[in-house]
């Protein structure tokens, strides 16, 4: 019986110090992060093939990053019409873009999707978008987190990246 007793009671005290643990370090893997805060002019897409459902949509646009610009500075990807139709009128496209800072070498990796207005090459003048950092090299090797992009109209483009460290 006393064995019992002190399995159970381990038990207990494990399942109170566990989930504790894995709360604090799910909270320390998020409390540190920097952000890359990325500019453009407006811009169109540089080549558009196909049209409603698998239109893709090409972009290689020069960028400016914290400041910094000029030759190896640039954004390029692709925008895919994936779902078409949906109830209130929009389009799902799919992203795949790379943010190239300054040499190859350094790069993030952006995926995800967004809702568009079918008409519109780009989300809506003033429209926000939150997308995954699938990855990165050189300086942002390993990179994950997010990035929030924001269509300023004839001013041109944010994208504030948050790179979780």
């Amino acid at each position: 019986m006393r064995i019992k007793t002190i399995i159970l009671a381990v038990i207990v005290a494990l399942g109170l110090v566990v989930p504790t643990a894995a709360t604090a370090s799910a909270a320390d893997q998020h409390a540190h992060h920097r952000i890359v805060r990325v500019f453009h002019p407006a811009t169109s897409p540089t080549l558009v093939q196909g049209s409603g459902l698998g239109t893709v949509r090409t972009f290689f646009v020069p960028i400016s990053a914290n400041g910094k610009n000029g030759d190896g500075y640039y954004m390029t990807g692709t925008l895919t019409t994936v779902t078409v139709g949906l109830a209130s009128g929009d389009e799902i496209r799919a992203s795949n873009l790379t943010f190239v800072f300054g040499t190859e070498t350094n790069q993030m990796v952006v995926g995800g999707i967004s809702l568009y207005a079918p008409a519109n090459a780009t989300i809506s003048v003033g429209a926000k978008t939150i997308r995954p950092i699938i990855g990165g090299s050189g300086i942002y090797d390993g990179a994950r987190g997010y990035v929030v992009t924001t269509n300023l109209g004839a001013d041109g483009w944010s994208h504030v990246f948050h790179v979780l460290d």
